[in-house]
């Protein structure tokens, strides 16, 4: 990957509904060769996707609530049910397997309490061998990501 490869991907990241065109002029490239650099990061898998920021506050989700999971048992049967179960539920954002004091920590965006509640008892506890669950919630959000670092990749 090159200096014109890292500034498409962070063109890219930064808005992606730009068309090739824009971006061409933004790194300084052909449209053509900036559709054939773009192809050829799709087919490396080093663009995964395209998506559109959307704002939960907007979506009436102003709650933001990160959940650490310890289950009952660290084996791969256990490990592997209790992923698969996190799947089945919209309502968990993210899962992330941890190293440390807990096993996962999970994402959830909620209405407000009384909805997180809702999520808590008709998801969480849902998941299978838990053996704790603890609930941190965000009050603010300071930095919301807006894509990797690629221009300091080598």
């Amino acid at each position: 990957m090159d200096r014109t490869d890292r500034n498409l991907l962070e063109a890219l990241q930064r808005d992606s509904s730009r068309s090739v065109a824009d971006v061409a002029e933004l790194v300084s490239l052909s449209p053509s060769a900036c559709h054939r650099r773009i192809k050829a990061l799709e087919e490396q898998g080093l663009i995964a996707g395209y998506a559109a920021r959307v704002d939960p506050r907007r979506l009436g989700l102003a709650v933001e609530v990160f959940v650490e999971i310890t289950l009952t048992s660290q084996s791969r049967e256990a490990m592997d049910r209790f992923e698969r179960a996190v799947g089945d539920f919209d309502d968990i954002l993210e899962c992330h397997l941890m190293s440390g004091n807990a096993d996962y920590l999970l994402r959830i965006a909620a209405a407000d309490l009384a909805d997180y509640d809702t999520i808590h008892r008709d998801c969480l506890a849902r998941l299978p061998g838990v053996s704790a669950m603890r609930s941190s919630f965000s009050i603010r959000r300071i930095k919301r990501m807006e894509g990797y670092p690629v221009s300091r990749l080598r």
